[in-house]
C-alpha cells in the first residue's frame, strides 16, 4: 500500500493505492457480520481489471501489459468511486514547448491529442513503475504555473444506479394524481407545456453510457451524436447498457407511453462510459472531458446532462465544463445539470463544482429521498450538501428502454428507472423549455430561474437537504418569458 498526491482544484489531493493482486489478499481475509452485506471495493477492482484487460477498447488497451501486482487501484468506498490510475497524464493548455519539456524531462510522449488544448501523455515503457511515473511528472509539470491542468489519467469505476424494485402506476412526476402519493408533487409539466413543449432549435445533450438513438420514441430527437469509449460513429449502448436511453426519455421522449418534459428539444447523445456486467461503470477522465468539449464546441448544446459521478476532483474535467459554461452558446453560456448521487452522503465530484446545477431526488409525496421515506425503498438515498441546487422527481420514473431482456424491462418502456439519474434530466429539460422561450438568457440566469421558481418543501429550512426546493416547470418558463 502507498499514499501518491496530485493537484486538482487548486489543492494537492491525496489517494491511497494498492495493487490489485495485495487487494484480492486483503478482501480474502475480511468475514462480514452474518447477514451483512458488504461494499467490495477489491472485488471491484479485481472484476474491473479483468474486464480491462479482456478487452478491446482504447481505454483497456493500456492494460494488456500489466499483471495484477503492477495495476493499483484506490480502495475507497465503491459507492464514492474505485479508482484506477494509468501510466498516463491528462493535460490541460499546455504549449508545445511544455510538452516537449515533459519529453526531455521525464519521457513522456502525447499519446492523444484531444479538443481545446488536452492531451495525453504517456510514460515510457523502459521505466520501474509508469503508473509511478506519471504522478512525478504530472506534478512537475504543474508546478511549473504553465498550464491549466496536470494530473494522472484516472479510470473511474463508479456503482451503477438500479431500477425500483416497484413499477410505477402512472408518469407521476409530470402529472402526479396521488395514487399513491400527494396530488401536485410533481413538476407541472401539463401547465409548462401549454407555454412551450421545447424548440427544435434547443439542443439538450445526455453523457452516459450511450443512448439508443435508433429508439422510435427518440431518434426523430436525435440531431448528433459520439462514442467516447470505442470511438465509433453512435453513440449505441453495449449489452445491457439501459441508463442513458432511460434518461434521454425523461427530457426527450415524443410518444404518450413516455414523454419526456421537454419533447420538442433536439438530443445529442455522447457515451462516456461502459458497463462491466458486474454493476459498474468504467469512465476514462481524459475521454470524458473530451465528451464535454465535443457536446458544447461541435454540437452546438445548450444544455448536459450528466448523471454520474463520484470519485476524486480531476481538472480536466472541471475545465471542460467551465469552458461549457463560459464559453458555450457563443458566450452565454451552456447549462450543466449533474446529478447529487444515490448514497446519502456528502455530495461527490463534479456535483460540487461552481456554477453547476447539482440535483437531488424527490419522490411522490414531495420528500426528499431518503432510505426511510415514504416510497419505501430503503437501500438508496439522495445526497446532500451546501453544493445541492434543488430536487426533482426520481423515484419508479416512467422512460424509454432499450428493446428486448438486456433493458430494465422486455419492452421499449420503463416504468422503473430511479435515483438523481433521473432527477438531473428533469432539471436539465426545464433549462431546455426556459431557451425555447428565450433563447438569449445566460446560462447563469437559466440557473437562476430554475432554483428561484423551484417549490418550496416542507425541509425547506434545511437547503442542505432539499436546496431550493422541488422543480417547478410551470413557473420557470412563465418566469423565463420576462426574462
Amino acid at each position: 500500500m502507498r499514499y501518491v498526491e496530485y493537484y486538482s482544484e487548486g489543492q494537492r489531493q491525496r489517494l491511497r493505492l494498492e495493487t490489485i493482486s495485495d487487494g484480492e489478499k486483503a478482501f480474502a481475509r475480511q468475514r462480514p457480520a452474518a447477514g451483512q452485506e458488504t461494499v467490495k471495493p477489491q472485488e471491484a477492482g479485481s472484476a474491473i481489471f479483468e474486464t480491462l484487460s479482456s478487452q478491446q477498447q482504447r481505454v483497456s488497451s493500456r492494460f494488456h501489459c500489466l499483471t495484477k501486482s503492477e495495476a493499483y487501484y484506490s480502495p475507497s468506498r465503491v459507492k464514492a468511486g474505485t479508482i484506477i490510475p494509468t501510466e498516463t497524464v491528462a493535460v490541460d493548455g499546455a504549449s508545445s514547448s511544455e510538452i516537449r519539456w515533459m519529453r526531455s524531462e521525464y519521457g513522456m510522449r502525447p499519446v492523444a491529442e484531444g479538443r481545446c488544448g488536452k492531451v495525453l501523455l504517456i510514460a515510457p515503457e523502459d521505466c520501474d513503475n509508469r503508473i509511478a511515473m506519471a504522478f512525478e511528472a504530472a506534478d512537475a509539470l504543474f508546478k511549473r504555473g504553465n498550464v491549466g491542468a496536470s494530473h494522472p489519467n484516472f479510470l473511474r469505476v463508479l456503482q451503477r444506479p438500479g431500477p425500483s424494485a416497484h413499477t410505477a402506476e402512472t408518469q407521476w412526476a409530470l402529472d402526479n394524481p396521488g395514487e399513491p402519493g400527494l396530488i401536485g408533487a410533481d413538476v407541472h409539466a401539463l401547465a409548462a407545456w401549454t407555454v412551450t413543449t421545447g424548440s427544435a432549435g434547443v439542443r439538450v445533450a445526455v453523457l452516459d453510457e450511450g443512448v439508443d438513438t435508433d429508439h422510435r420514441y427518440l431518434e426523430n430527437a436525435v440531431v448528433a451524436e459520439a462514442d467516447f469509449v470505442d470511438g465509433k460513429q453512435t453513440a449505441q449502448p453495449d449489452g445491457n447498457d439501459a441508463h442513458g436511453t432511460a434518461c434521454a426519455g425523461i427530457i426527450a421522449g415524443q410518444s404518450d407511453r413516455a414523454k419526456g418534459l421537454a419533447p420538442g428539444v433536439r438530443l445529442v447523445a455522447a457515451r462516456i462510459a461502459k458497463s462491466d456486467d458486474r454493476g459498474f461503470w468504467i469512465f476514462d477522465d481524459f475521454e470524458t472531458a473530451d465528451a464535454i468539449d465535443w457536446a458544447w464546441e461541435r454540437a452546438k448544446s445548450d444544455v448536459l446532462s450528466n448523471s454520474w459521478g463520484g470519485g476524486p476532483p480531476a481538472d480536466v474535467i472541471a475545465n471542460a465544463f467551465n469552458r461549457a459554461r463560459t464559453q458555450g452558446r457563443e458566450g452565454k453560456g451552456t447549462v450543466v445539470v449533474v446529478a447529487a448521487g444515490n448514497s446519502q452522503r456528502q455530495i461527490d465530484f463534479p456535483g460540487d463544482l461552481d456554477g453547476v446545477l447539482t440535483v437531488g431526488a424527490s419522490n411522490q409525496w414531495d420528500e426528499r429521498k431518503t432510505r426511510s421515506s415514504k416510497d419505501g425503498e430503503s437501500w438508496w438515498g439522495s445526497n446532500y450538501g451546501d453544493e445541492l441546487d434543488l430536487l426533482a422527481p426520481g423515484v419508479r420514473i416512467t422512460t424509454t428502454d432499450i428493446w428486448g431482456p438486456r433493458g430494465y424491462s422486455t419492452k421499449a418502456v420503463t416504468t422503473t428507472f430511479n435515483g438523481t439519474s433521473a432527477a438531473a434530466p428533469h432539471v436539465a429539460a426545464v433549462a431546455g423549455l426556459i431557451l425555447s422561450v428565450k433563447r438569449e438568457l445566460s446560462e447563469a440566469r437559466v440557473r437562476e430561474i430554475i432554483k428561484q421558481k423551484a417549490d418550496a418543501l416542507s425541509q425547506g429550512d434545511q437547503p442542505r437537504l432539499v436546496g431550493s426546493g422541488r422543480l417547478n416547470a410551470y413557473m420557470a418558463v412563465r418566469a423565463a418569458r420576462r426574462g
